[in-house]
């Protein structure tokens, strides 16, 4: 019986097979988890960069260094007479909000919060806009300009109070937005 010779090379790469498929399997297994965690980064860096974007936005919108503020309410139409609803209901009722925020002063001249209330027949609006000096890169001009605001629309049945806690309801998310965005300055 002849034995043939095997060269070397080829009897350690035939020992080595099992090794090199383990180290093959492995070298697949990091590669594609390096791939996964890049995907991933991908994926959740625009939420990042869109939730910094909405934070500065919501700083330009109302920051001001929580310096107080003045409160303008609109005059109110007949209809809103005939359900004993009055402008100096409204202002009292803004006031006493913006107050124990510590955050109402009569002689500022701004920024200023906007109050308009409307009725008509049995249907009423509120509108509530936070005023203040903006400057247009465009112009290079300062001015004023409402850079937060939220609304609402509802029927009040002939009562006035319902109408009053309905501001009240849209002066607490103007708080709330308002003193998330001037914490820092609000809690010296």
């Amino acid at each position: 019986m002849e034995r043939r010779m095997i060269p070397l090379y080829k009897r350690l790469a035939v020992s080595c097979l099992p090794q090199l498929s383990l180290k093959r399997t492995l070298a697949r297994r990091i590669v594609a988890n390096r791939v996964r965690g890049f995907l991933l980064v991908l994926l959740l860096a625009p939420a990042a960069v869109g939730q910094d974007a909405k934070s500065e936005f919501a700083r330009f919108e109302l920051f001001n260094g929580c310096k107080p503020m003045d409160l303008a309410v609109e005059s109110l139409n007949d209809d809103a007479g005939k359900i004993g609803l009055t402008k100096a209901r409204l202002q009292a009722a803004a006031e006493s909000r913006l107050r124990s925020a510590r955050l109402y002063d009569s002689d500022a001249t701004a920024p200023w919060l906007y109050v308009n209330v409307n009725v008509s027949g049995p249907a009423f609006s509120i509108s509530l806009q936070y005023k203040k000096l903006v400057l247009d890169l465009a112009s290079v001009k300062n001015g004023y300009a409402a850079t937060w605001d939220t609304a609402g629309t509802g029927t009040h049945g002939g009562d006035a109070g319902y109408i009053v806690s309905s501001l009240s309801q849209h002066l607490d998310r103007f708080l709330v937005e308002y003193l998330r965005v001037n914490e820092s300055a609000c809690s010296r």
